[in-house]
């Protein structure tokens, strides 16, 4: 009897259950998916990258880091070139905007030639040894300083951080980026890429901030005369190997000779500048190799040669600039003309004539 009341009971309850399954399932089954706005029209049989957040953050990442390439663009490049006769003929001197001729051991002299990544050649050197005066000219400009090693006390002056530069030395580390030319014998075959700079320079991630403007230097158009400028269209240093500029009127250009001998690159073009400076200054030889001490702060006479005429002034680099710039006898700052700048460094012992 328990048993039949029991069955009757569980028989009402069965349609109880069936509505309560009924309910529920038709709840799950009419419930739709929520949607973005932008997934609502999304097409998923070909991927869109416009509407993929991961892919968008990835195209700014590329940007930015095209951005950070464009800075290192900007960054000034001062490097010391061979200039002793067996190392002739030098790459990549016609594209420097800055040249700076300096006498080291036996007056023999060497170069600081300062390019801009924009314009710069393939191939530069034959690349040679810093000494102190050239890196205190490589610093005005907070760029990168390139060399092959260099004096005890230019080594010293860098590791301990004197110059505001950053450093890439062959010598010290960084022989990589560096590659000797076996049609030419050493020390006078040492040779750099631009593109190998530029590794060196993202591999490192030089620089954080750049000057674009790291000339400083105002640049006329054309001549302007004060009226006190001299005709001159040659202008001649007796360093041990004899350097004449020579004027070139219909290019407007000084093209220089070197031992009575047009001064060609390797491609054979003859170098030339818009703008001859003669940079008077104290000189000393230190010790029994030869080593000199060249004086860059101060101020001293100065000789600027454009357009076939010399203007005189003087020079100063005053601790508070950090830069050297020349100015006419009436204390004007002096302009240059477009085209490269050549800073020829002189002491009293160099006759000069012009």
């Amino acid at each position: 009897m328990d048993s039949m009341q029991n069955i009757k009971i569980q028989l009402k309850l069965i349609p109880f259950f069936l509505i309560i399954i009924f309910v529920l399932t038709g709840c799950v089954k009419f419930t739709s998916p929520v949607h973005s706005p932008s997934e609502e029209n999304q097409d998923y049989s070909e991927f869109n990258t416009e509407d993929h957040g991961t892919e968008i953050i990835d195209l700014v990442d590329y940007s930015e880091n095209q951005q950070a390439l464009a800075k290192h663009q900007k960054l000034p490049v001062a490097i010391i070139i061979d200039n002793l006769s067996s190392s002739w003929p030098l790459a990549g001197l016609n594209e420097a905007l800055v040249v700076y001729e300096a006498p080291v051991e036996a007056d023999i002299t060497r170069l600081l030639a300062v390019f801009h990544q924009d314009s710069w050649p393939q191939k530069i050197g034959p690349v040679r040894s810093a000494r102190p005066y050239f890196a205190d000219w490589a610093a005005e400009y907070k760029g990168l300083f390139v060399h092959a090693g260099g004096s005890p006390q230019v080594l010293s002056n860098i590791k301990s951080g004197l110059y505001n530069f950053y450093n890439l030395d062959e010598v010290s580390g960084d022989g990589i980026y560096f590659w000797r030319d076996s049609q030419k014998s050493g020390p006078h075959n040492l040779y750099i890429l631009s593109e190998s700079i530029e590794q060196a320079i993202e591999k490192k991630d030089w620089p954080l901030e750049v000057n674009d403007n790291f000339l400083e230097w105002e640049i006329k158009e054309k001549l302007i005369f004060s009226g006190n400028e001299i005709n001159s269209s040659i202008v001649k240093i007796d360093y041990k190997e004899p350097v004449i500029w020579q004027f070139d009127k219909s290019m407007n250009s000084y093209f220089r000779y070197q031992n009575n001998k047009p001064f060609v690159d390797e491609g054979k073009r003859q170098i030339r500048s818009s703008n001859v400076v003669i940079q008077k200054t104290e000189i000393k030889i230190l010790d029994k190799v030869g080593r000199r001490s060249i004086k860059t702060i101060g101020q001293g006479d100065a000789l600027v040669f454009q357009g076939g005429y010399v203007t005189k002034g003087m020079w100063i680099n005053s601790q508070t600039t950090g830069r050297t710039f020349f100015y006419n006898q009436q204390g004007e700052k002096i302009k240059f003309l477009p085209g490269s700048v050549w800073v020829e460094i002189v002491g009293e012992n160099h006759k000069i004539f012009y």
